[in-house]
């Protein structure tokens, strides 16, 4: 997983804000996101709501297709 955030951060770090968060803990962002796998990463909008989820294994492109247009526009 800590590959796959790096790359993340070096990818979009510039346009995003990207929080690294332990699900495990009980936490407010584990009552507001409600974990349902791990490893998982959400993406959140600006106000907290929650846009978009990914779940185990994923691969680099699956993230690109929904942050790319983020950072483009």
């Amino acid at each position: 997983m800590v590959p796959i955030v790096n790359g993340l951060e070096d990818r979009y770090g510039s346009c995003l804000t990207l929080e690294r968060v332990n699900l495990h803990d009980h936490t407010p962002w584990h009552e507001k996101l409600n974990p349902l796998g791990s490893p998982e990463f959400a993406l959140l909008d600006a106000g907290g709501q929650l846009l978009h989820r990914w779940f185990g294994f994923t691969e680099a492109a699956a993230f690109d297709e929904t942050l790319m247009p983020l950072c483009d526009a």
